[in-house]
C-alpha cells in the first residue's frame, strides 16, 4: 500500500544538522501555539508543505494569504559562543487522522533523516486540573533513546516516567526509539483543554534550554496570553461545524 502521505519543498535551504520542532494540535494546543511562535519569532521562511488526500481540503488564510495547514519552515544557521543551531518547524493547524498519523510519522522521520535532521522536539499539552495558589503547571520530558534522555535535564524539565503519550508525539517516539533517532517529547501542564499560551511559554523556556545558540524569550507570549486566549476562543465559537471538528482553535 502505498503511503498517502507527501512532502513538496517550494524552497531549498541548507539545513546543517538542524533540529526539527513540530507542533501538532493536542490539548491546550500547545504544540500549534509553540511552533507559530517560533515561526514568527525566528523569522522563519516556508520551505514545505505535508499534503494527503486523507486531509481535509481547508486554506488557512493570514493577512490575506493562503496557507496548506500543514507545513514547514526554516531558517538559517545561528552561531554564538560556539555554539550553532538551526531549527525546521513542522506546524500544522488541524488534526490528523488517527488512522494515517503513523504514515505521518514516517514520511516526517523519512524527510527528516535524508536532510540530516538528528534531533526532534515533539510539544504537547496534556490536561491536569487546576492548580492552587496560581501554581505554575510544569512541563515534563520523555525521550526516544538512552543519548537523550539528557535532553530532560539540559530542558529543565521533570521526567515523565509512567503514562501514556498519544497522537504525534506518542507515535514519533516510539518510531524514533525503533530508528535510533533521538525524540525528545515535552508535554506541558494545562488546567483545562482550551487554548493555553502559559503552557506554551513553559516549552518555549524548556527549548532555550536546549537550542544555545538561539535566544527565545516567551515574555511577550506570556503578555499576550489573555488576549490570546479571547481571540483563539472567538475563532472557536465563529468555526462553521463541519471545519471545526478538524480544524484547532488557534490561528496564529
Amino acid at each position: 500500500m502505498s503511503n498517502p502521505i507527501t512532502i513538496r519543498e517550494i524552497a531549498k535551504h541548507n539545513l546543517k544538522d538542524p533540529v526539527l520542532i513540530d507542533g501538532f494540535p493536542g490539548v491546550g494546543l500547545v504544540g500549534t501555539i509553540v511552533a507559530n511562535f517560533l515561526i514568527n519569532t525566528l523569522k522563519l521562511e516556508q520551505i514545505g508543505v505535508i499534503d494527503s488526500y486523507k486531509f481535509p481540503s481547508i486554506s488557512i488564510v493570514k493577512d490575506g494569504e493562503p496557507h496548506n495547514p500543514m507545513r514547514l519552515y526554516s531558517g538559517e544557521q545561528i552561531c554564538n559562543d560556539g555554539s550553532c543551531n538551526q531549527v525546521v518547524v513542522c506546524v500544522s493547524e488541524f488534526t490528523p487522522p488517527a488512522e494515517i498519523t503513523k504514515d505521518l510519522v514516517n514520511t516526517l522521520m523519512d524527510w527528516a533523516e535524508e536532510n540530516g535532521c538528528k534531533k526532534i522536539i515533539s510539544a504537547e499539552g496534556f490536561t491536569s486540573g487546576p492548580k492552587a495558589n496560581g501554581e505554575r503547571n510544569d512541563v515534563y520530558g520523555v525521550s526516544s533513546t538512552i543519548g537523550s534522555r539528557k535532553w530532560i535535564e539540559d530542558a529543565k524539565v521533570k521526567p515523565f516516567t509512567y503514562g501514556t503519550v498519544g497522537g504525534v508525539t506518542g507515535a514519533l517516539l516510539n518510531e524514533g526509539k525503533i530508528r535510533k533517532v533521538n525524540v525528545l517529547g515535552l508535554l506541558a501542564e494545562v488546567s483545562e483543554d482550551s487554548p493555553d499560551a502559559r503552557a506554551a511559554a513553559n516549552v518555549i523556556k524548556a527549548i532555550d534550554e536546549l537550542l544555545l545558540a538561539i535566544e527565545l524569550d516567551p515574555e511577550p507570549l506570556l503578555k499576550e496570553a489573555q488576549i490570546l486566549e479571547q481571540e483563539v476562543k472567538r475563532v472557536r465559537d465563529q468555526a462553521p461545524p463541519e471545519v471545526s471538528a478538524a480544524v484547532p482553535r488557534y490561528i496564529g
